[in-house]
């Protein structure tokens, strides 16, 4: 049996259409037609039955039973290759947000954790969002996170570590920064430096501008943390970050809490696929991360 017969099969189900089908795979119509007779042939029964009216096809009942059974198999193949992929690396590839690894190292360096496990790992510096991608493709072993909720996903084992509030940063001259905390709606004209949008920092701006009809004006978007403290420093906007995100000792700014009665905080937490056993490596790296 062709995979790639089944691949056909499966999204003709979806979509009804050979002509759309074939659109979606960039192949000819025949090749769909011709994917579709031989599995007819090997199962020795009609798969779709045509809807003149609508000028496109339908599962038959015996398509209904085979749809089931080909989607389990072409999910298990999909395992497979993550797995196999995985075996294939040299290297364990670990995902650690810039947003998060400032926190993480200082506490791991001062209850004089072992660090040099860090050494055994590809550490892979990206958003969270991004990373969060990239370990449920299998591109990943092991990955620290941050969202915007308590994390959950099918496929993954999650375990929270912390939770921290959001903070403005301003320059210590600015006309708030003696505030104890700040609502969105105070800061509205204040020219926003931001994460960009592969961190939920971005996420959690758009939500709270969308409150005041996009009042907010974003000046620029950045992947560091520390590029957008240097950015507040010369005095071309405020910074918005979870708290432990950027250092400010020495660098006339200060961090003012966000005040949302909403609640919204940054959650932490790691995961990894359930799917593939964890090196000796990475439970160790477990083990240090969860004493902190």
């Amino acid at each position: 049996m062709n995979i790639r017969d089944l691949e056909y099969f499966v999204q003709l189900s979806q979509m009804n259409s050979f002509t759309a089908v074939a659109k979606y795979f960039d192949v000819s119509q025949p090749t769909i037609t011709y994917a579709i007779k031989r599995l007819e042939e090997q199962f020795g029964t009609h798969l779709f039955v045509k809807d003149p009216s609508h000028r496109s096809v339908v599962l038959t009942q015996q398509g209904n039973i085979l749809v089931g059974h080909a989607q389990h198999v072409l999910a298990e193949l999909t395992i497979a290759q993550k797995e196999i992929s995985r075996v294939n690396r040299k290297e364990i590839r670990v995902g650690f947000p810039p947003i998060i690894r400032s926190r993480i190292l200082s506490d791991l360096l001062e209850k004089g954790c072992n660090v040099d496990i860090l050494t055994q790992f590809q550490l892979v510096s990206q958003g969270s969002k991004k990373l969060l991608e990239n370990i449920t493709d299998g591109k990943l072993d092991f990955s620290l996170l941050g969202t915007l909720e308590t994390l959950y996903h099918p496929d993954l084992i999650i375990k929270e570590l912390y939770t921290e509030p959001f903070t403005f940063i301003l320059q210590d001259k600015h006309p708030l920064a003696k505030r104890k905390s700040l609502t969105f709606e105070e800061v509205l004209a204040e020219p926003f430096i931001l994460l960009d949008e592969g961190h939920v920092h971005m996420d959690l701006f758009y939500r709270l501008n969308a409150r005041f009809a996009h009042q907010a004006k974003v000046r620029f978007k950045l992947s560091e943390p520390d590029v957008i403290g240097q950015m507040v420093q010369a005095g071309l906007g405020i910074g918005f970050l979870s708290a432990s995100a950027l250092s400010i000792e020495g660098k006339n700014l200060v961090k003012i809490p966000l005040d949302d009665p909403s609640g919204h905080c940054f959650h932490v937490s790691y995961a990894y696929p359930k799917d593939f056993p964890l090196s000796e490596a990475v439970e160790s790296f477990i083990q240090e991360i969860e004493s902190l």
